[in-house]
């Protein structure tokens, strides 16, 4: 496998095309398959550190996982070792993820939300009778296809059914609670998970959520669910399987014959989805037409971004322009900050009004929008905001940063305290000199919800982009450009290997 500016290949068969989702044990590429020429998508496994053992397992897991023959299971065609790393190859399937449709679009249905359930619910029945537990259902998992196909992805934490115990790994908002108790696992914990996942998609949030790991697993052991707000005839099928001892949780059986009946007739409240883009709702578009103007737009925005750029090039102590309005976002620099540690707050250009020289920022070159303006602030920090301040783009020089680049912001993320906080992806870069990625939404004090995307760079610049949350694609191809020439003059080599974060369907 080659590295380098042109597109890479693994084990001299499948071509890497584009990243389309990222987490904690690697990253998923669309990828084409040139022996037998189709679509695939590849599953790289980060490789070295403490999760040498949970590589391991993953790689035993998808070898069983690729016995599964079923339409809401996402195929596994090949298991290779190449470069250091394990790769999956896997059915590829155009897609959103549970996750994003809620995120974006609003709650689902009842009736939808059962027809969904019903769906995994028959995965996962696929995997128990091969003697397989999940252990890992949550709405990131849940694949939502542009054909209505409900599939099922990610085996990477399965384990023989038979093993009974196993390590503590999974989201702690959809864990069961005996997997925290006691470590016992069963075809029941998946049934849990199961409903914490249909409690986040008729109510857009899990049934435990707080602000901390440690409250949410904490709630989990000892909290009914968190009231419902959005009351349905779901709900008691949902309250069977939060059942807190397993012993008197429903089984596969009972809980496929109540959602049968929920997705078999007209039942539910209406979602409220997300405020269109103002180009959509003044053509009325249908979901379908939605997506073709915004496609359309994003084409605007490139090419409009492609004759706009211009490159700028700071100096090691730039003068400090006037500050400029922005995203009002939680809070500016602090002390944490300018010591070189990951940054927990979202700095708001807004309160960047700069009083003197910043103290030492190491040169960087950057393409920058005609009409954007520039701030900074003492420590180093420098914040590009457009004419509208709706979009940021932030250069913080760090420290270089020792050990393991995803550590950087694992610790970022434990100690961040922002409001209604939900993970997006976060990974390890094939970056020169070593990176990592991290994005997110939140929802700040007043105003829209914002999501952003932090990039450790070379181990010693943060880069960060902040947008509303229903901008997210029309602000991408701005985004990427700002990534894709971010350039630090003192390594001759490009800092990027990989493409920048991939587009959201809306």
């Amino acid at each position: 496998m080659a590295f380098g500016p042109g597109p890479m290949t693994v084990a001299g068969r499948y071509r890497l095309i584009a990243v389309v989702g990222t987490g904690g044990m690697g990253r998923i590429w669309r990828a084409h398959d040139e022996l037998l020429d189709r679509v695939v998508a590849v599953k790289e496994l980060f490789a070295g550190g403490d999760r040498q053992e949970a590589r391991v397992q993953v790689e035993q897991e998808a070898a069983a996982a690729a016995r599964l023959d079923h339409p809401n299971v996402v195929r596994v065609f090949d298991v290779v070792r190449a470069t250091g790393r394990s790769w999956i190859v896997m059915e590829y399937v155009p897609s959103r993820s549970l996750h994003e449709v809620v995120t974006r679009d609003g709650p689902l249905t009842h009736r939808e939300a059962a027809r969904v359930g019903l769906a995994v619910l028959d995965a996962l029945t696929a995997a128990h009778d091969a003697g397989l537990l999940h252990l890992d259902v949550k709405p990131h998992n849940v694949l939502i296809a542009d054909d209505d196909r409900v599939v099922l992805t990610d085996f990477g934490l399965a384990m023989d059914a038979t093993q009974e115990k196993g390590p503590m790994l999974g989201s702690p908002n959809y864990v069961a609670p005996e997997r925290v108790r006691n470590g016992r696992a069963g075809v029941k914990s998946d049934l849990w998970s199961l409903g914490a996942t249909l409690y986040a998609a008729v109510e857009g949030r899990p049934p435990f959520s707080r602000p901390s790991v440690k409250e949410a697993l904490a709630a989990l052991l000892t909290d009914d669910p968190d009231p419902t707000t959005r009351p349905g005839p779901l709900h008691p099928v949902i309250a069977g399987l939060l059942t807190r001892d397993s012993a008197k949780r429903p089984g596969t059986k009972a809980t496929r014959a109540a959602l049968q009946k929920l997705s078999e007739r007209a039942i539910g409240i209406v979602a409220v989805p997300l405020p269109l883009p103002a180009v959509a709702v003044e053509k009325r578009a249908t979901p379908k037409r939605t997506k073709v103007v915004v496609a359309a737009v994003g084409s605007v925005l490139a090419v409009a971004a492609a004759i706009t750029f211009s490159v700028r090039t700071e100096p090691a102590d730039p003068a400090p322009d006037s500050a400029s309005t922005s995203i009002s976002a939680s809070a500016s620099t602090s002390a944490e900050a300018a010591a070189g540690a990951p940054s927990v707050a979202l700095v708001s250009c807004a309160a960047m009004t700069a009083t003197g020289r910043p103290a030492s920022t190491t040169g960087f070159q950057v393409p920058i929008p005609q009409g954007w303006t520039r701030t900074s602030t003492p420590d180093g920090t420098v914040c590009f905001s457009d004419p509208d301040g709706a979009r940021t783009f932030t250069v913080r020089s760090i420290p270089p940063v020792t050990g393991d680049p995803l550590r950087y912001w694992e610790t970022a993320e434990a100690a961040s305290a922002l409001t209604a906080y939900q993970r997006i992806s976060m990974g390890v870069l094939l970056v020169t000199g070593g990176g990592a990625d991290w994005e997110f939404s939140w929802q700040p004090p007043g105003g829209p919800r914002l999501h952003s995307h932090k990039v450790l760079v070379a181990r010693k610049f943060e880069l960060t982009w902040t947008t509303r949350d229903q901008d997210w694609n029309a602000g991408l191809s701005t985004q990427r450009t700002f990534l894709d020439g971010f350039r630090d003059p003192t390594n001759s080599a490009s800092p990027w290997a990989v493409p920048g974060p991939g587009p959201r369907k809306q």
